[in-house]
């Protein structure tokens, strides 16, 4: 074998090698299931919540937002206390939360975390859940009503950790 063949040969081996990784990781990418992750809740498009315009919205801090329409009934209670207990699962982030009820009505009922009096804009929102705004007034995620608590927490909690800088 004369020696300009084998440096051929060389130089193509070493080309397949390089390409080896790329293509494992291309394939790797393009094929896995396990790596196709989806958020729980509904991710919603990258505008501004329709109330972090009203006077009085926390601006700096995470927003768990509930919409009550009209007076709470059982399902609105339910939604309250999970409103508390995903603020509360949050360790040391839940300094940088904000539990914030849009009411309907002119009166507010009295309960933790601030109240706000939108009706125009109560009626627009979904008032079946849960919404969770950043800290810039933008509208993240929606959990309906009956959505796993603890898939909730979580999701929430790798959401504003990984923000940790806003």
């Amino acid at each position: 074998m004369n020696r300009q063949a084998r440096g051929r040969r060389v130089l193509l081996a070493m080309a397949c090698l390089s390409l080896l990784p790329v293509l494992a990781a291309w394939g790797v990418f393009r094929f896995s299931p396990a790596l196709a992750q989806h958020s729980y809740g509904q991710l919603l498009p990258a505008e501004p919540f329709a109330a972090a315009a009203l006077p009085g919205w926390p601006r700096g801090v995470w927003s768990l937002v509930s919409v009550e329409p009209g007076t709470c009934d059982a399902a609105c209670m339910a939604r309250r206390f999970l409103l508390r207990q995903i603020r509360l699962a949050q360790g040391e982030a839940a300094a940088r939360m904000v539990t914030v009820r849009l009411a309907g009505d002119a009166a507010a009922s009295p309960a933790s975390g601030l109240a706000l009096s939108a009706p125009a804009l109560a009626s627009r929102l979904a008032h079946d859940g849960i919404f969770l705004v950043d800290p810039h007034g933008n509208q993240v995620l929606f959990y309906p009503d009956g959505s796993d608590p603890s898939r909730v927490i979580n999701e929430i909690n790798r959401v504003v950790q990984i923000n940790n800088a806003l």
